[in-house]
């Protein structure tokens, strides 16, 4: 295992450390890929949203994109064995 060091300010070092004592973590590695995961969750629920507003906003429903989807697969397989032929 390999490790590195980093240069951060004393101030985020503090914040860092309260963070580690509020979620119990037993090393600063462990806190980063906690933050890591959650940022990386974030970025997923907030891409969630956004589609369901759109969604709400052409008044689609998942069930309407899932049906345009097998439609299209099903144009694009006809296609290809109609180009085989």
């Amino acid at each position: 295992m390999s490790y590195t060091t980093i240069s951060i300010k004393d101030k985020t070092k503090k914040e860092l450390k309260n963070l580690q004592l509020r979620y119990n973590t037993k090393s600063m590695d462990e806190l980063v890929k906690m933050l890591i995961t959650e940022v990386k969750k974030k970025k997923i629920d907030d891409f969630s949203e956004e589609f369901q507003r759109k969604l709400r906003e052409k008044n689609l429903t998942l069930e309407d994109i899932v049906k345009s989807g097998e439609k299209i697969r099903g144009e694009v397989l006809k296609n290809e064995k109609n180009r085989k032929a």
